[in-house]
């Protein structure tokens, strides 16, 4: 059970905090009297502040207001970002427990996400430290998930099971593909071609189409009705299509239900039931509602209109609803979110809930001035969305000392940086994060990255992690079929049963990945060795036909001895072992433990894993891809234990939508790279807003244009389509995009952007002001902000307090990046130049420093070129009559420019595209031709010789060998 945080002090230390705190309340509470105009009319409760609870923080009168609202009443609680919002949600709840004696069943806080409900549930737990029944925090999902199982094991029906998206997906996939296939299906309008409905974007606003007629409680049939009253006659279509989809669906064994139908339901039971506050039926009491009083919502502007529909479903059952957030940041309008549900909660729970005035927050304590002008400047520039004072918040007097503290030190609240390609952008990054976490004391974990859209996630991931920065993702950036080890797991695992192709490629794939654990030169040495044990034997195959053998029969390897082989084998055996597993009837979660216990990854890993700097961070992101492969084949076994393996291979490694799962992730010291959605509810010390790019961010694409999502919504609504401006509205929710990501940041905003002769700058950095004439290409956003343009810009900053700093020219960065690096190996290699250069002790004596701390390429025992031979015996001993040379002369000019570089590649091989292919094969047949005893050197016997070895090259297509 959780203890307070002071339950631990003596009781004169105690009671002097207390009496401390009353006093402060009791000031503050006069306080309140002075709060206008900001603050609504409130229903004061009359014993809040009558001794019996005391805030756990100094709380200002606008926040009081909020704890005053009287029993049973419903309101919304607008607040700026960083005004405090969350934390007056739990005092709140604290005030309603401690001081006015709620159980704590009878309160339950709602969140949009699972991260800002996982957030939630910590701080009201140590906030409250009472025991409770059950999370006192959770998603609207997960509550309407609860409802519907008890609900249905009350009533001995099936319990439900959650469609993923990817799951959906995949349905509607192979509905699209039989249709096409068969001929059958709806007619599509002209526009919707076969080669249109097999793309995902078109799958995507289907799947949107069809929850947003559910949420609105429009079936399929009304959806049709309504495209053929309004002439859209792609609803036709997909009305036709989503009735044969729900038939499909439920066929199933299982009550399968998407997210939308869950919610649906569960506001169906509520209504049925009557189990929430009052309701002492039977039934009420089993859906897990009965006496509940209160429900507080965080980010209420991030629901979906399903979600604020189930919420007024509570209120009108009697639960008070007190809803928190701002719509100046949603995310969630192109998916049908309601950013002006707080403006309008009167409206949305309905007439027989009473519900206050708005009441705003009237402070901002997160940042400072600087922040607060660039929100301030992106919030102007949008609809109020039913509210808008909340805009009129002042910066608290802390936030201001503070942001002057860190312009003294040289830290600008706002940071614009130019460079010139996306690699310079991403050293910046790299160095900007650096200097906060070496020479500030940031942790990691205080630092985020936030860009755009998901897909540039795992590239950005990858940059960091070879520059040794540690990185962690908030949301699931790609599908598991995409990552690295989960991919190389299943794909050994569907060739070994038979559920995928077993190709030339595939052989080489799996050899050349973590359970094969060959590198190019170790396959290059296999091939060549069954290629002359191939050619020993009168044989004529090619190397790659040999490999597939070799992987698909385990004791063909065993007359190779050599280190490549010994790993195929053993990869070979363990494909073996699972087609035999599989063949006795195994599951999917055996057969995949199978190989995995067999390949000694999960122990490899974990040493990689336990250590820092790129290997670790990569071996933490393979575990995760493990772990997620394996939590997804649980869920596929405890759904449909009759299916086969088969099933789930094929599923996996053709879905393209990442899931959220909910399989556990490393933890540690990391920096957050995530998209807006990713960190709502978060804060840190220093935000970085990435890839701030034309026609990248803002995104000015108008969302649904196949199949017209947001009509119908409007529809629906009442609302008159085509009032309203779509493109506006979506450079509207482009901006609240951006005013999240940024009003994260406590200290710094740095926006960064590439700006070349190919890429230009998001009109978004205009919102930073340009710098007075002079500046060395900074510019300054009101009081401590500053940018930098330039290649390598990002490696320091100066700045003057209450202005915009004195930025230095590019290459004066650029200078500051070279000399002074800030990772341990750039380190060790600039003090390595120094010492060639120009002979420094000093540097000789810092790298015997890092040599003794384990530094990689400190220790002069690893620098090429200074230890001595191994042997000064010749590679070929020409005194023996066997030992023979071959000389290429197309190699000579390679051998005369650099030695070094010729034995490379005679050893590891280089690249053979077809024309070297052809080039080697003409060598050779000279070769042959030429060590005949009576050699055939006319025009017709060289190409007969030709002709016979002609099938040894690879072509992709019969028409290329004929050309050739």
């Amino acid at each position: 059970m959780p203890t307070s945080p002071s339950s631990s002090r003596v009781p004169s230390q105690r009671s002097e905090e207390m009496r401390a705190a009353s006093v402060g309340a009791e000031s503050l509470r006069a306080r309140s009297l002075l709060a206008e105009p900001l603050l609504a009319e409130p229903l004061l409760a009359e014993s809040l502040f009558d001794g019996s609870f005391v805030p756990a923080v100094p709380l200002d009168a606008s926040q009081l207001a909020v704890l005053a609202i009287a029993d049973g009443m419903s309101g919304a609680v607008i607040g700026a970002p960083g005004s405090g919002k969350t934390l007056t949600l739990i005092e709140t709840v604290a005030e309603r427990i401690e001081g006015r004696g709620y159980a704590a069943s009878e309160v339950l806080a709602l969140t949009p996400t699972r991260q800002s409900a996982t957030r939630l549930r910590d701080r009201l737990a140590l906030r409250l430290g009472v025991p409770t029944n059950g999370p006192l925090a959770r998603t609207v999902n997960s509550l309407a998930f609860q409802l519907v199982q008890a609900a249905r094991a009350l009533e001995g029906a099936e319990p439900p099971t959650l469609l993923t998206g990817a799951e959906q997906d995949r349905i509607i996939a192979e509905l699209l593909d039989g249709h096409i296939v068969e001929g059958l299906g709806p007619e599509w309008p002209e526009p919707l071609t076969a080669d249109v409905r097999a793309l995902r974007g078109f799958r995507t606003e289907l799947r949107e189409l069809m929850m947003r007629a559910t949420e609105a409680g429009v079936s399929p049939e009304q959806l049709a009705a309504l495209g053929r009253r309004h002439g859209v006659a792609e609803w036709v279509s997909a009305g036709e299509f989503a009735r044969e989809y729900q038939e499909v669906v439920a066929s199933f064994r299982d009550a399968s239900l998407d997210s939308a139908e869950l919610i649906a339901e569960a506001r169906l039971q509520l209504v049925r039931g009557g189990g929430a506050a009052g309701g002492s039926g039977a039934r009420g009491s089993a859906v897990g509602l009965a006496g509940v009083r209160l429900v507080v919502v965080d980010d209420v502007q991030e629901l979906s209109r399903g979600a604020v529909t189930f919420l007024s479903t509570l209120a009108r059952r009697g639960v008070a609803v007190l809803a928190f957030g701002d719509p100046d940041v949603a995310t969630t309008s192109f998916r049908g979110g309601e950013k002006d549900t707080l403006g309008r909660l009167g409206s949305v729970l309905g007439e027989r809930v009473e519900v206050g005035a708005p009441l705003y927050l009237s402070t901002v304590y997160r940042h400072g001035p600087g922040i607060r002008s660039l929100v301030d400047r992106s919030t102007a520039r949008v609809g109020a969305a039913a509210a808008g004072r909340q805009r009129a918040a002042r910066v608290a007097g802390d936030a201001l000392a503070a942001e002057a503290e860190h312009e003294a030190s040289g830290v600008p609240a706002v940071r614009r940086i130019e460079s010139a390609s996306p690699a310079a952008e991403l050293a910046a990054i790299v160095h900007l994060l650096r200097e906060h976490h070496l020479l500030r004391g940031v942790p990691w974990s205080r630092m985020a990255v936030v860009v755009r859209s998901g897909a540039l996630i795992s590239s950005l991931v990858r940059g960091l992690a070879v520059a040794e920065v540690p990185t962690r993702t908030q949301t699931g950036g790609r599908a598991l079929r995409d990552d690295y080890a989960a991919r190389h797991l299943a794909v050994a695992v569907a060739t070994a049963i038979g559920a995928g192709p077993f190709d030339d490629d595939v052989a080489a794939e799996l050899l050349l990945g973590p359970f094969g654990g060959l590198d190019a030169v170790g396959l290059r040495r296999l091939r060549l060795a069954l290629r002359q044990e191939e050619l020993a034997g009168g044989g004529n195959r090619p190397a790659a036909a040999l490999v597939r053998e070799s992987l698909a029969e385990p004791g063909r390897l065993s007359t190779i001895d050599s280190a490549p082989a010994r790993r195929a084998s053993r990869l070979a055996e363990a494909l073996a072992a699972v087609r035999a597993l599989h063949a006795s009837g195994a599951s999917i979660e055996e057969l995949l433990w199978e190989l995995w216990s067999r390949s000694s990854l999960a122990a490899e890993w974990q040493k990689q894993a336990a250590g820092s700097g790129i290997l670790a961070d990569e071996a933490n992101r393979n575990l995760d891809g493990v772990v997620g492969v394996f939590t997804s084949a649980k869920r596929f076994v405890e759904r449909s234990p009759h299916r086969p393996a088969t099933d789930f291979l094929v599923e996996l490694l053709q879905s393209e939508v990442p899931e959220d799962s909910l399989s556990p992730r490393s933890a540690g010291e990391a920096v957050v790279v995530s998209t807006p959605n990713g960190v709502i509810g978060a804060e840190f010390d220093v935000v970085v807003v990435a890839g701030l790019q034309e026609s990248v961010w803002p995104n000015l694409r108008l969302r649904g244009s196949l199949l017209h999502p947001d009509l119908l919504g409007d529809l629906v609504a009442g609302r008159e389509p085509g009032v309203v401006d779509e493109r506006a509205e979506v450079l509207g929710d482009e901006l609240r995009m951006f005013v999240l990501a940024v009003s994260r940041a406590t200290t710094q905003v740095v926006l960064t952007s590439v700006s070349s002769d190919d890429e230009q700058p998001s009109p978004f950095v205009r919102l930073v002001p340009e710098a007075p004439e002079g500046g060395g290409g900074g510019s300054a956003a009101g009081t401590g902000a500053g940018a930098v343009a330039g290649e390598d810009a990002g490696a320091g900053a100066g700045g003057a307090p209450g202005g915009g700093p004195a930025a230095a020219p590019s290459s004066e960065f650029a200078r500051a990046a070279a000399e002074h690096p800030l990772s341990l190996r750039a380190l060790a290699g600039s003090l390595r130049r120094r010492l060639v250069e120009t002979g420094d002790p000093d540097a000789a004596a810092a790298l015997a420093l890092l040599a003794r701390e384990g530094v990689p390429g400190a220790d002069t025992a690893s620098w090429y070129g200074l230890l001595e031979p191994s042997t000064t015996e010749p590679l070929v001993d020409l005194d023996v009559p066997e030992n023979v040379v071959e000389v290429s002369p197309s190699k000579l000019e390679t051998f005369e420019k650099s030695p070094l570089a010729w034995f490379i590649d005679k050893v590891s091989g280089a690249t053979m595209g077809l024309p070297a292919g052809i080039g080697t094969l003409l060598h050779s047949v000279m070769e042959e031709v030429t060590a005949d005893e009576s050699p055939d050197l006319s025009a017709e016997g060289l190409w007969q010789r030709l002709d016979e070895r002609w099938g040894e090259l690879p072509f992709e297509s019969p028409w290329l060998a004929e050309r050739e």
